[in-house]
């Protein structure tokens, strides 16, 4: 599980910001809490408010870009990084960015550090705690010059020098460690794990823009008892859904996929070739030819329906097909096969807007479903939803998070548990407290009239 992320010159965070899951003291122990062996106490569930482009979605993106270098390294060496620092200040390119990574794998607490900018991986480590001192896993140091890295393992990892040269020559100036161990073809427990981790564990981030449905659809397929827990998870949002018919694939309906499900979950989740992909090709200047983009299907020539089964009034069942069905029904659809995952697994999936299309209390009841049946997942979602406040039993002030923007338009982070009793007493009204401008983080409005 996660325990902080630390990050610093990441898009609109200037200054070091942080998210941290650790239960704070003073607060009665509910569903949101998890046990780790060496006996610190960690949140499932984090919720980030704040005023539109206050930096909300930056906080998730940072988790996004972090399993990216991880995971997915760079093809070689002209590659830069796929982030921006923070570039309203001089020399904002040559300011070097920061992330901390503390997290829990196999009961033990891990710390990961790295240093980067644009072009290169600066620096990075890995300590973990067998006891109350930290035990190094290896240390990298990149000479920007000559762009070459210089990894130092710890004494308690035996690794034979071949492997280590190996490691050491696949880790570019614009790799971490990780991401050259992902491409090299050794055996070495240790980053095999946390390897085998960071894949599994951190999902990716999910928008508003991200339908799915073929998500679901696929987990349904692979496990047809999950098509009965989908039933049973969509019912209670609409009690007229009594089943969810996913066949096999059939009838072409070509449903553009473009961004329609999220890189990563469709990568973790669904079938390799389970999405067909067709080039047009146009004319372009005298005799010249080139591709256009690729336009995606699901299923290409085969393409499967989705039905929802209505019992309605008169007793009887009619099937409507997904196309036909709400906004808010598909979204709900679409997001039951991710917490599936969460409950019967162990992950952290970052929501950008969790409530779009979706009732206040189908929201709630979404995070409360999640809550009570949730062993050792995570989630980190942004939100508008203010009515969650209103229900101080439900909400928790360690995990309640707040974004906002100051005046050199660098984004800052804090918890409704930083506030001391002067400004928030503990019995205190957090909607209240939020509408009045006691905890900041609102957007700043003039007056309706316009002005020629």
């Amino acid at each position: 599980m996660i325990h902080y992320l630390k990050i610093r010159n990441f898009g609109p965070v200037k200054d070091e910001a942080e998210i941290n899951f650790e239960v704070a003291e003073n607060i009665a122990e509910d569903a949101y809490e998890v046990l780790m062996l060496d006996g610190r106490k960690l949140l499932k569930l984090a919720y980030i408010y704040g005023a539109n482009a206050s930096g909300k979605t930056t906080i998730l993106k940072a988790i996004e870009f972090l399993r990216s270098i991880l995971l997915r390294p760079a093809e070689n060496k002209a590659s830069e990084l796929n982030f921006d620092p923070f570039l309203f200040c001089d020399g904002a390119y040559d300011i070097p960015s920061f992330f901390e990574l503390s997290f829990y794998m196999a009961g033990l607490r891990y710390i990961y550090t790295i240093n980067f900018n644009k072009q290169s991986i600066l620096n990075e480590k890995l300590v973990f705690y067998q006891s109350i001192k930290p035990t190094e896993l290896f240390t990298r140091e990149t000479d920007i010059e000559k762009r070459l890295s210089k990894i130092q393992f710890g004494s308690k990892i035996k690794i034979p020098a071949r492997e280590r040269d190996l490691i050491e020559s696949n880790t570019l100036h614009n790799n971490t460690v990780f991401g050259a161990y992902a491409r090299t073809n050794v055996d070495i427990p240790e980053l095999e794990d946390l390897n085998k981790w960071f894949s599994m564990y951190l999902l990716g981030m999910v928008t508003s823009a991200h339908n799915l449905t073929e998500v679901t659809a696929t987990l349904i397929d692979k496990n047809p008892k999950i098509n009965d827990w989908i039933n049973d998870f969509l019912n209670k949002a609409d009690n007229q859904i009594t089943q969810v018919m996913v066949p096999e694939w059939n009838d072409q309906i070509g449903m553009p996929l473009d961004d329609a499900y999220h890189f990563e979950l469709k990568n973790r989740i669904i079938p390799q070739g389970s999405v067909a992909i067709t080039t047009t090709i146009k004319g372009v200047g005298a005799g010249m030819l080139q591709a256009a983009p690729q336009q995606r299907y699901y299923g290409g020539p085969s393409e499967r329906r989705i039905d929802f089964m209505h019992h309605v009034g008169d007793g009887k069942n009619y099937p409507l097909s997904i196309q036909k069905e709400s906004s808010g029904t598909k979204r709900y659809f679409g997001l039951g096969g991710p917490l599936y995952e969460l409950i019967h697994g162990s992950h952290l999936l970052c929501i950008d807007e969790l409530e779009t299309s979706l009732h206040p209390d189908l929201m709630k009841h979404f995070l409360q479903v999640f809550l009570m049946n949730a062993e050792s997942s995570q989630m980190l979602i942004t939100t508008h939803n203010l009515s969650l406040m209103e229900d101080q039993d439900f909400i928790r002030r360690d995990a309640l998070w707040f974004s906002e923007k100051g005046t050199d338009g660098s984004v800052s982070l804090f918890s409704a548990a930083d506030f001391d009793t002067t400004t928030l007493r503990k019995d205190a009204s957090l909607i209240n407290a939020y509408k009045t401008g006691r905890l900041g983080a609102k957007p700043n409005l003039g007056s309706p009239y316009l002005t020629e």
